[in-house]
Order: structure tokens, then sequence, then C-alpha cells
């Protein structure tokens, strides 16, 4: 039950606390405009929390004018991990630096408390155009004209974008992007994480922020959105962008309003008599659907809020058959199929080439196809395709080590767009430590920031002693970089649990643990930050404490498979294999999608004599990721042992194939 009440001139909310009893929580700032209001609240330390239950701006008639929950109905249970009074939740990190202008977390570790400044509780000019005191300097001398200068004195001046040059095609000339307002707005549009504390407009994205790339979960295989990821990843995919189009182009930068409603936004640069017409959308009179719903679908996010996908794109059921993807035709018409919308679109269109597009790559990787590594490579080393599903596709190059993969994350390393250099050094990330070594040390003094803290993740390991002077001092800079984006991020447990990481790699074991104990503070019900706790016992030879934390691992989350595989190793090294297999088996049940887990279960019950059941394992998994190296090797060995030599050597193929790739 929650209710909101005044007294004395203050509001608060009445509403279950963190250990579920009633309790008043004031009630201080309103975030949003439309089509919703979500409210902070003040609960202790400093701390400003974003309250679950917000208000629908929209009119009656369209289902506003009420109170709502963000996560439905039946709204949360305080032990929710997004439970308003948790760290997920919590403003002075997640939500002012968007919301407000000039923000300072001034988060205290130790005390567990904020300071939070701000120059501007809202949206000001100085988020976009940065520090104004020269601007208002020179109104205060009276600035006319020419005076004003071509900045009006900001640190940032962004200009108004030359008109557009019609062509045959129907759509505009294309130009170039200007290279500003894009980093501009990325720092509030974008799925990242801060790498140090107080941004100012201009500054480079990747100096102060570290990008989400198009990762399951957030992103279909073909880029159009999942989760909640805002604008700037998508927008990086589109066409529109590679043609020059600016957000300013479709927006108002200062009313954040259209343009133009309807299809009239779009016309404003596209040719009516093309591309309105009938032939062009094939539906006509009241069943017309607007440009935006095929080519900018809508997603809805926090129960009302429609955002559309910033990724511009035609339909493409086939991609929808192949790489189960969504398409705008079976979205609107969602009792047909997608090979309905396809047969459909090659009746109307059936002399149009079906462009080339990056799914066909990063959609392959995700289903594990034989021939992902090379199609992957082909994407990377793809200078016409979007630097954001270039990044995406080194990240995933570097899980399959090769000569080529060698090459071509070599290359990458060199290239002039930021975005392919940091996808780059996190798939070099993922190779064996000294070809990492090689690659990266050179990338430990990237300009921007987003690199050489990825540089310094990857590069934790490595013996300083070992090093000239010069290489050593450019990593201790890296190392300190990461440190600082540690620091930012101080409120959130997981942020600990990843330095401790860190630090283990380092060989700072006590620096480790003391992360951990500070991750556990923060968020008491935390199985990653136990099983870290689990490992460095077990380096120390502490079995007993090892399984005192798996135990408290289970304890907290009894569905979380990593604690189940962590105990059925643990049961390996007790001499338990029954117990183990049980282990082993609950976490394949939980996260079936893990391959590394049934590849462990396959070994763990071959090793216990039952070969056959442990190929039928493998085999099962790899109809999932048929390009899995470990699990080919397996299946070979598996199948020799049982005397199936024809099927063997078809596997060996199988394996030598992807070794090729």
């Amino acid at each position: 039950m929650t209710r909101f009440s005044e007294r004395s001139g203050a509001v608060e909310v009445i509403t279950a606390d963190a250990s579920g009893k009633p309790r008043g929580f004031p009630l201080l700032y309103a975030a949003g405009v439309a089509p919703l209001q979500q409210y902070v609240v003040a609960t202790e330390r400093g701390k400003l929390q974003s309250f679950g239950v917000a208000w629908d701006t929209r009119s009656t008639d369209a289902g506003g004018g009420r109170w709502f929950h963000v996560y439905g109905p039946r709204g949360i249970a305080p032990d929710d991990p997004l439970y308003f009074t948790g760290p997920a939740q919590n403003w002075n990190h997640v939500c002012a630096d968007c919301h407000s202008t000039l923000v300072e977390r001034r988060y205290d570790l130790a005390e567990d408390r904020f300071d939070t400044h701000w120059a501007e509780l809202s949206v000001g000019c100085e988020a976009c155009h940065g520090p104004g005191a020269e601007h208002v300097r020179r109104a205060k001398a009276g600035a006319k004209g020419a005076a004003w200068g071509s900045d009006y004195g900001f640190v940032v001046s962004l200009t108004r974008a030359a008109a557009w040059e019609p062509s045959s095609t129907g759509s505009p000339v294309p130009r170039m992007q200007d290279g500003v307002e894009l980093e501009v707005c990325a720092p509030c549009h974008s799925r990242r994480q801060p790498l140090h504390e107080g941004f100012l407009a201009g500054d480079p994205f990747l100096d102060s922020f570290e990008p989400e790339l198009l990762h399951a979960g957030r992103y279909h295989a073909d880029g159009q959105v999942e989760g909640e990821v805002y604008e700037w990843a998508s927008f990086l995919q589109s066409r529109m962008h590679a043609a020059g189009v600016r957000c300013s182009d479709c927006h108002d930068p200062h009313s954040a309003e259209l343009h133009a409603s309807g299809n009239a936004l779009c016309t404003r640069c596209h040719s009516p008599a093309r591309f309105e017409a009938e032939s062009h959308s094939r539906h006509a009179g009241a069943k017309a659907p607007l440009c935006v719903d095929c080519h900018m679908p809508p997603a809805v996010f926090m129960q009302i809020d429609q955002r559309r996908d910033h990724s511009i794109r035609i339909p493409r059921p086939d991609h929808s058959l192949e790489f189960g993807t969504p398409n705008a035709c079976t979205g609107c018409h969602a009792k047909q199929t997608a090979s309905w919308a396809l047969e459909w679109l090659s009746k109307w269109y059936p002399g149009s080439a079906r462009r080339p597009h990056f799914v066909d790559a990063l959609g392959r990787d995700r289903k594990g196809a034989l021939d992902a590594p090379r199609t992957l490579d082909a994407l990377a080393r793809d200078s016409t395709a979007p630097g954001i599903a270039r990044a995406t596709a080194l990240e995933r190059l570097g899980t399959f080590p090769s000569g080529r993969t060698l090459e071509t994350l070599r290359a990458a390393l060199s290239s002039s767009e930021p975005l392919v250099v940091y996808g780059a050094v996190l798939g070099a990330s993922a190779l064996p430590p000294a070809e990492r070594v090689r690659l990266l040390l050179p990338a430990a003094e990237h300009r921007l920031r987003a690199v050489r803290v990825a540089v310094g993740k990857a590069l934790a390991g490595v013996p300083l002693g070992g090093l000239d002077a010069g290489a050593r001092a450019s990593l201790e800079r890296a190392f300190s970089d990461v440190e600082q984006s540690f620091a930012v991020s101080a409120s959130l447990p997981q942020t600990h649990v990843e330095r401790s990481s860190f630090e283990l790699a380092r060989g700072n074991v006590e620096e480790a643990e003391r992360a951990l104990g500070a991750a556990l503070r923060l968020g008491s019900c935390l199985p990653e930050a136990h099983l870290n706790l689990a490992d460095i016992a077990r380096q120390r030879g502490d079995e007993s404490g090892a399984e005192r934390e798996i135990r408290a691992a289970l304890a907290c989350d009894p569905k979380n498979a990593f604690a189940h595989h962590a105990l059925g190793l643990w049961q390996v090294r007790k001499r338990e294999p029954r117990l183990a297999l049980v282990s082993l088996e609950k976490a394949v049940e939980l996260a079936p999608a893990d391959i590394r887990f049934a590849y462990v279960l396959a070994v763990a019950t071959a090793e216990g004599g039952d070969v056959t059941r442990a190929l039928a394992l493998v085999e099962a998994t790899l109809k999932r990721r048929p390009n899995d190296r470990d699990l080919l090797r397996a299946c070979v060995d598996y199948r020799r042992r049982l005397g199936q030599l024809e099927k063997a050597a078809e596997a060996e193929r199988a394996l030598e194939a992807v070794l090729r790739e």
C-alpha cells in the first residue's frame, strides 16, 4: 500500500521501506515531463531514490491522469533489486547527470553517504553548451552583433545544418556528420557507464563514458532495440546517420519537440511524391501507416513510455526467418507470419536486391554457426559498416583466436574510428595473455579514456617488472584510469565485485577481499561477491571457506546457476562425484544457454564412466553452438571411445573447419 500526503506544506509518500515496514519518505523532486513523472524521495545519508509509483501525465482519454507503478500493476517486493530503496534506483548515481546540469555525485564509500551537488536541477543551457561564464560576461558587457562572436561565448556552439540538397532518388544528397552534435547528445541518450566525475558538454563521449555495444538482451541480432537502451547506439546503425543526418534535423534541441508531426517530418527531406505514395507503402487510405510505423517501430518502457527505434530501418522479414528478429510487418499484422510478410514484399518489390546487413555476422555468431568467425572477421574489416556493429564484431572475434583474428584486431587498433578501437581492445582482452600484451600495450596511451580503461582491465595481470620503464608507466596510468572509473561508481555493489577481479589479477588479494567486503555491505544479497570470495579461499587451499561462501551465495539466491556450478566443482575437488553431477546438472537446468556449464557437466559425466550420456549432452549442446571448439573436441573424443569412428571423423572435420575459420 502506497499513499501520498501533505503535512505542513511538505509532501511525503508512505510506503514499505527495505525491511517491508511502512514509513514516510520526503518527496523532494519530480523527474520527467511526459508521458510520466517519476518522483525522487530522500531516504538516508544524502541518498535520493527514484520512486516506483509515478504519475501518468497523459489525458484521461488516453488512459492517463492516474498513479501507476513502473514495474506493473502489482509493483515489486522490498527484497527485489529494483525496489526503490536499492542502489539500482539511486538518483544521485543513476539519474542525476542526465536530468540535471553539471552534477558532482560526491559519494563517500566509508560512510555510504552522498553530498551531491549540481548547477541546475534541470537540463539547463550548460548541459549542452558547456560552462557559460564567458557567455554571461559578454551579455553583461552589452554584446551586440559581431561582439557575440561565432560561438556566443559557449564552449560548445551548435550550429544549424545547411539545407538539404534534393536528388533524383527523392532523398537528399548525403553530407558529412558535423562531429559535434551527436557527441553532445550521446551522454544522456545512450546506455553507458561513467568513467570519471563531472563530464562537460563538448568532451569526447568515449573520454567520459564506457558505452554498451550491441549485446544480446539489449539488442536483437540485427541491432533492433530489445532492452531499454535509449537512442544513440540505434542511430549509429542507421543509414540516416551515415548520410549525415543530425539529431536536430528532426528534433528541436531546446523544446525536444519534433519539427513537424506525422509524415510531414519525413517529407521535409524525402519527396512525398515518391515516399508518401501508395506505390511505396502498398497501403492506402485509413490503413496507410505512417513512415515511422514501418521504419521506426515503437517499444514501450515503464509501462506507458513509447519510444521509437532510431535505427530507422527497412523491414526485413527474411532476417526474422533466419535469425528470429522482429520486423515491422508482423509487428502490425500480429496474426501473420514472417513468411507471409516476405512473400508480400517479394511480390511488391520483385526486382529489389536484399541489402547486405551486419546481422549476417552477429546473428550467425549468436547461433553458433560454423562460419561465424569468418563472417565476424568480414564485418570487422568492412569500413562501410556502422562503427558500432564493427566494434561488436571485434569484441566477439577475440573469442575465436587465430592468425587472421590477430591481424584484424591489430589493424582495428589503429583505426581512426574510436568505437572500432574500443571494440578491438575488448576483443583482444579475450586472447591468451602473451598475445594480449603485444597487441594492447601501445593502446595504453590512447587519447580516449574508455580505450585506456579497457586496456587497463585487460592487462591487469601483466607483471610490471617485466616491462621497460615507458611501457610500465603507460600501463600504470591506465590502471589509474581504471581506479578512477571504479571510484565514480563506488555506490554500486557490482563495482566492487568487478574491482575485486581487477585486484586479484594484479595479485592484490587483500585489496580484492576489501572490495568484496564493500560490495556485501552495500548489497548483502550478492551471490557474485560470495563466489569471488570462494575463489580466493580455494586459491589459499581453504576448501571449507570456499564451501561456506558458495553456500552463502545459494542461501542468497537458490536459483543462481553460477553458485550451483561452483558447488559442483567444489564437490569434484572433494571427490564427491555423485553430488557434483547433481549440482552441475542444476546449473545447466537453470542456465541452459550457458555453453560452459553444459561442457563441464559432460566432462564430469564422462569421467564418471557414462560416456554415452556425456556424448548425448555434447551433441544436444552443439545444436545450439555448433562452432564451439571444446564441445567439438569432446565430441570427437567420446565418439572414438564409443567406437563411432565414422561419426568421430565427421566431428573432427567440423572442428578443423572451425579452426580454419
